[in-house]
Parts: C-alpha cells; structure tokens; sequence
C-alpha cells in the first residue's frame, strides 16, 4: 500500500478545519429555520421549517427562501467536510508516527545495503532528482529577470507565483527543462514530480493569450505535446492569462492541491 505523507494529511486537516469554521460563519449569518421545498403537481412550494411548525413561504418572498437554500447548501457542506476530517484522523490513527516504512529499510546501514540494488526510495530519488542538474532554455536569456526560489530567474510574475507555491508545498520540481519529444525540443515551463507517487506532470501557463501569434504557438505546441502521450488533465497542467484575466493565486493554490496534495 501506497502511504500518504503524513505531514499532507495534516495540512489538509488544517485546511478543511479552517474552511469548516468559514462555513459555520456563513451558516450563523442565514435566517433561522429550515427550508422545506415540497411538490405541489409540476412545481414546488416552500415552506419555512422553525420550532417544528411549518409556514408558507410566498414567490414574493423568494430572497428568504434563496437564502435558506444558500443554508442547506452549506449545512450539507459542512456534513461532507466533516466526513473528510474524520477520515484523516482516521488515517493518522491506523498509521501512527514510526520509522518502520519501507523508507526507513532502504536508508538504515544494515538494511540499506541488502536492499539497495533491488528498491528505490521515492523520497530519496525525488530530492537527488531536484537537486541535479539538467539542460534548461538558452532563448532568450535577457527575459529570465524576475527572481524565483532557490536563486533562480524566471521569464514572469506568474511564473514566480507558480514557483512560489510548487516550493511552499514541497513538489520537486525543474524550471524550463529540456523535453525531447520525437526528436523536437521543447522546454515546458515546470517539470514537477508527485510527491508521493514520483510520476512526472509537466505544467505550462500561457501568459499572452490576447496575442494572435502567440496563441497560433501555444497550439502548435499543444499538438506536439498530445502526439507524444502529453495530455492536459492527465500528466499535463495548462494554465492561461489575458490582460482582462490576470493570474489568480488561489486558483492556481487550488491546482498544486488539486493535483499533488
């Protein structure tokens, strides 16, 4: 079985733990009561559920009854979440804190030795992996001004905020990496490893989809990476920007989470 890092498990209890008390802010806000939509023939009423008495609720009235849906909504919400943090601890419960992983064997002298040319520690290997050296993108070497993590330049302010959060939650990854791709070189802006599981996901953020010549690039790209088993969703994160829609930070927290936590 496959282990989840612990330290994930926690920060995700933290978060949900949070979104949980954002929730009850939201739910305390709402009127008091229930909504009851109850069918009536093709349509359906609504009711007012307080004290164990039922009352109509008028269409005039319709802010009252959006309202208490807005608190249904979120008391089902909130049910789901606690759900999730239950599990966690769950899951922290039945794999306690111990060095008795399958890591622990393949770093330990003795043990180590035996197992080395038959095993691999993911964790190892990712962090010697982040930490080697590799051919990046030679193009254009004046644009490379903007300060990353670890001393590196990057090409742009999104570039840094995607940088940024890769570092904050730990992702090995490697900045404009050389991809041959049946026989054409291209350079993904990140390379990034899973933290767990090891598997590569490239991620490209295109920054200047207002400009023509730039969007007919990115799709000829686009292409390349499809014919070569590179595919959006699967192994590859897309991510774009116009003037009217700059980069968003929390959507971009959302994916790293979404795909790597």
């Amino acid at each position: 079985m496959e282990l989840i890092s612990r330290e994930m498990v926690r920060r995700k209890i933290v978060e949900i733990e949070q979104k949980i008390v954002k929730i009850e802010q939201q739910i305390d806000g709402l009127p008091k009561g229930e909504l009851i939509c109850a069918k009536n023939d093709e349509r359906y009423k609504w009711y007012l559920k307080e004290n164990g008495k039922r009352k109509y609720i008028p269409k005039k009235k319709r802010a009252l009854a959006e309202a208490l849906a807005e608190k249904k909504y979120y008391m089902y919400w909130l049910e789901e979440l606690k759900n999730e943090v239950d599990i966690y601890k769950y899951y922290l419960k039945k794999y306690p804190d111990n060095k008795r992983t399958t890591d622990y064997l393949l770093v330990h002298k003795g043990w180590g030795e035996l197992l080395k040319n038959r095993f691999k520690s993911t964790n190892l290997e990712l962090q010697k992996w982040q930490n080697e050296e590799y051919i990046s993108c030679t193009k254009h070497k004046e644009n490379l001004v903007f300060s990353g993590t670890q001393g590196k330049k990057l090409r742009s302010k999104s570039e840094v905020i995607i940088d940024m959060l890769l570092y904050r939650y730990q992702i090995p990854f490697h900045y404009e990496e050389r991809l041959v791709l049946n026989g054409i070189e291209v350079y993904p802006d990140f390379t990034t490893r899973h933290p767990v599981t090891g598997k590569v996901i490239y991620w490209e953020h295109y920054g200047m989809m207002d400009d023509e010549i730039y969007r007919s690039k990115v799709h000829q790209k686009m292409k390349i990476y499809c014919e070569n088993g590179i595919i959006p969703s699967i192994n590859l994160i897309t991510t774009y920007e116009t003037n009217d829609h700059p980069l968003n930070i929390d959507y971009i927290e959302s994916i790293i989470k979404m795909y790597y936590l």
